[in-house]
């Protein structure tokens, strides 16, 4: 039998010494691998001066990463970093480059050459406050010679004394004619008092909202008598009418006028025939005016244009005293 030959203690140290030194050797590759190789085999998309450029880089530094790629930063360009996912999605640069602004505040210009990707950043590196609204909006991106507007918002909570519409009320009326209508009571506005807020914008008020109110008047109704009578009393008797509207009004004579004596249909002029507008009155219409009588729309005129109306009449007398004035005029339902 072989005998056993005893440990040397010193021999059993240099072993045990190696072997650990294989283990923490082990243990940094695999740190290596997780953590460094990884980070330095990583993907990256750089987006600049209008194109995308996909690479690899063992660098962590941006700008070195820029630097191999060929892309260089100005005194006043700027970058933004997007990290890549766990998965393995690249890591994205995005490089802005410094643009002319223009920024007005506060009754001031101030042209500024900058790299800040939004609008919002550089009016906050000009140490503009944050409760300030900006023209074009806080998100867009900056570009040459763009003129950026900045206002100061606040708002406030006040309390206003606020009128209160009066409400209509509209009664239908047989005495009036159908298409009048008549105020039989003007009413009046009531009045609030009212918790506002407010916003304000360089002062001038753009906004508001009531948040609590309280009645201290109440309004009174406007009412609004309708006609709802669609007859109308002539020296012929009682005529239905389909409307009634108010003309401005002229006389003329048979013999005024080419050709001399005939109205626009080819009738002989004579009193009861009237020229009107055929858009808003047809020819052939018939009608009723108070104070002249039952007239048919048989003539045309270059001056009789919209609500107006033209009464052929037999007496230079009676046309010379009629002048011009508004009357009613009836619709005689067919």
């Amino acid at each position: 039998m072989r005998e056993v030959e005893p440990i040397n203690p010193a021999k059993l140290r240099k072993f045990l010494s190696g072997r650990r030194a294989l283990v923490l050797l082990a243990l940094l590759l695999i740190s290596l691998v997780v953590t460094g190789f990884v980070w330095a085999n990583k993907k990256v998309h750089i987006v600049a001066d209008g194109k995308t450029i996909h690479t690899r880089s063992i660098h962590n530094s941006p700008e070195e990463i820029l630097a191999q790629a060929g892309i260089y930063l100005g005194p006043k360009d700027e970058y933004r970093v997007t990290p890549g996912g766990k998965s393995g999605e690249p890591v994205t640069i995005e490089v802005f480059r410094a643009v002319p602004v223009t920024v007005l505040y506060n009754g001031r210009t101030e042209v500024v050459l900058t790299g800040k990707p939004t609008v919002r950043e550089v009016v906050d590196a000009l140490g503009i406050p944050k409760t300030t609204k900006t023209t074009p909006g806080e998100n867009v991106r900056p570009t040459p010679n763009i003129e950026i507007k900045v206002v100061n918002v606040a708002e406030k909570v006040e309390v206003r004394e606020l009128p209160v519409p009066r409400p209509v009320v509209r009664q239908q009326d047989g005495m009036l004619e159908k298409g009048i209508e008549g105020v039989f009571a003007e009413g009046a506005d009531g009045r609030k008092l009212a918790t506002v807020r407010v916003r304000y914008e360089d002062g001038i008020e753009v906004a508001s909202e009531i948040l609590t109110e309280k009645i201290i008047a109440e309004p009174k109704p406007q009412i609004i008598h309708v006609g709802t009578r669609e007859t109308v009393s002539t020296y012929r008797g009682t005529l239905r009418f389909s409307r009634v509207m108010l003309m401005e009004a002229t006389a003329y004579l048979p013999t005024d006028g080419e050709p001399h004596g005939l109205t626009f249909s080819g009738i002989p002029a004579r009193r009861g025939l009237v020229a009107v507008d055929p858009r808003v009155i047809p020819l052939g219409t018939r009608l009723y005016i108070p104070g002249y009588g039952l007239a048919l729309a048989a003539d045309t005129g270059g001056a009789i244009i919209g609500n107006k109306i033209d009464l052929c009449v037999e007496d230079e007398h009676e046309a010379w005293n009629f002048g011009r004035r508004m009357i009613k005029v009836y619709v005689i339902a067919d």
